[in-house]
């Protein structure tokens, strides 16, 4: 009895073997069969493959070249960023050790620039731009003062005859002397003498009467009249005579410069309807 068992258990444990390795050659056999189909695949589309894989390499092969190019070029563009880093540095090196000096160039160079804005290139005194934006600062200034500001203009007189009978360099010449008359007559900081147009002339008075406008305004007639400039063709003199106006008063932050330079236009051409060279005056009431 017990001798049959243990064949029993034998037999089972043989069965068991057996059952085993069947399974396994099942699976040799399936894996068999996969290989086959797996190279029969790869023979029906191994040109397919080849052809893919030769455009991978290609491609792989262009992206290294495209990956070189590009590390050069930035290997390129870092050198040139470091020269002109240096190249930035010696600038600002030297710019921090003259620094003064190039300070000084540029206010030098800006205050020529403004100079020559506000300079008539003829006559080289202040020009009507300047003398508009100067007549406006003053105009401001009196009003919040409470101080008068007068206001002067001269005009050649019969210049068109003078331009017709000496010629028009002579005549550039002749205003370029009488800007350098009226000019020497002209002694306060605070007064400003412009070309204000053509042959006329203009002056800003802070802080100036009618009466002191009168007598500055009559000094700079007498001064042109005395320096003998010929006039052969003038109707009232053989030399050279201004006509001048003369105009004054205390500004006010609603009024405008315009007021005063009206009257003293009004002032000048009364002076040209009495004779011409002289002086003639007119208060303004704001």
């Amino acid at each position: 009895m017990e001798s049959q068992t243990q064949d029993e258990i034998q037999e089972q444990s043989l069965l068991a073997e057996i059952e085993r390795l069947r399974q396994e050659n099942e699976q040799l056999r399936q894996m068999n069969q996969d290989l086959s189909i797996s190279l029969f695949t790869t023979a029906e589309h191994g040109d397919l493959i080849e052809a893919e894989l030769h455009e991978t390499n290609l491609r792989l092969k262009e992206e290294v070249k495209e990956r070189m190019r590009a590390e050069s070029t930035l290997h390129a563009l870092v050198e040139m960023i470091l020269r002109e880093k240096d190249d930035l540095e010696t600038i600002v090196q030297t710019i921090m050790e003259h620094g003064d000096v190039v300070d000084r160039q540029w206010e030098n160079k800006l205050t020529e620039v403004t100079e020559l804005a506000n300079c008539d290139s003829l006559t080289h005194i202040a020009n009507r731009r300047r003398f508009d934006e100067y007549l406006d600062q003053q105009w401001q200034q009196m009003s919040r003062s409470h101080l008068p500001l007068s206001a002067i203009l001269c005009d050649v007189d019969h210049f068109k005859d003078y331009n017709d009978t000496y010629g028009h360099l002579q005549g550039d010449h002749c205003l370029q002397q009488i800007a350098q008359i009226l000019s020497q007559q002209i002694n306060r900081p605070a007064d400003l003498l412009a070309r204000y147009g053509g042959e006329e002339f203009a002056v800003v008075l802070p802080q100036t009467s009618l009466r002191g406008a009168l007598q500055v305004a009559e000094k700079l007639r007498v001064a042109v009249r005395e320096c003998q400039i010929p006039h052969c063709q003038s109707e009232i003199d053989s030399v050279i005579t201004i006509s001048v106006g003369a105009a004054c008063v205390v500004p006010t932050l609603c009024g405008t410069p315009a007021l005063l330079m009206d009257q003293a236009d009004r002032a000048l051409y009364l002076a040209k309807q009495h004779g011409k060279n002289q002086v003639m005056s007119l208060s303004v009431t704001p």
